[in-house]
């Protein structure tokens, strides 16, 4: 439990550096196969987060930086992703408060039919509104093209309520 809270606490850290970074060279955080599943996650909920903080959208662009090519046949070209993120069923993840991911020994994992590697990651959420949402987000390793190697994010389902903040 102790390691945990390290490793999330350096997670964090990890990601402010990166936002700083990006921010201040105006340039996304581009997919790499050594950056991890949960940091992936990570940099995309953190986007959502602060969707506008750098600029307008910063954080959608940045999400779809790590959408997996499977994931932008179906949900892009790229308008067609903002579209669906301002949208009646996503638009809860821009700007919203607070969230955590759960990491470690419980996280779903495995191989598809063609042998990528993936993991599934639980999601809860603050919403700007105080309401609480369950996310499932799936990260699947790239198998082959530009982004070979990298994690990216294959599947990410509607909001579930969870429950409301006290």
């Amino acid at each position: 439990m102790c390691f945990r809270r390290y490793y999330l606490a350096g997670l964090s850290s990890l990601m402010a550096c990166l936002f700083s970074v990006a921010a201040l060279a105006d340039n996304l955080v581009r997919p790499d196969p050594s950056i991890a599943p949960a940091e992936v996650v990570a940099i995309q909920l953190m986007s959502l987060k602060n969707n506008d903080l750098v600029e307008a959208d910063f954080g959608i662009r940045q999400t779809w930086s790590f959408a997996h090519p499977q994931n932008r046949k179906v949900t892009g070209p790229y308008p067609r992703f903002a579209m669906m993120l301002k949208g009646p069923s996503f638009d809860v993840l821009l700007n919203h408060k607070s969230h955590s991911i759960k990491t470690g020994s419980n996280t779903a994992s495995g191989k598809t039919s063609d042998g990528a590697l993936w993991q599934q990651f639980d999601v809860l959420m603050e919403t700007r509104r105080g309401d609480i949402l369950y996310f499932s987000w799936v990260v699947q390793k790239v198998t082959s093209g530009q982004f070979k190697d990298c994690w990216m994010t294959v599947a990410v389902s509607p909001p579930q309520p969870a429950g409301q903040s006290g």
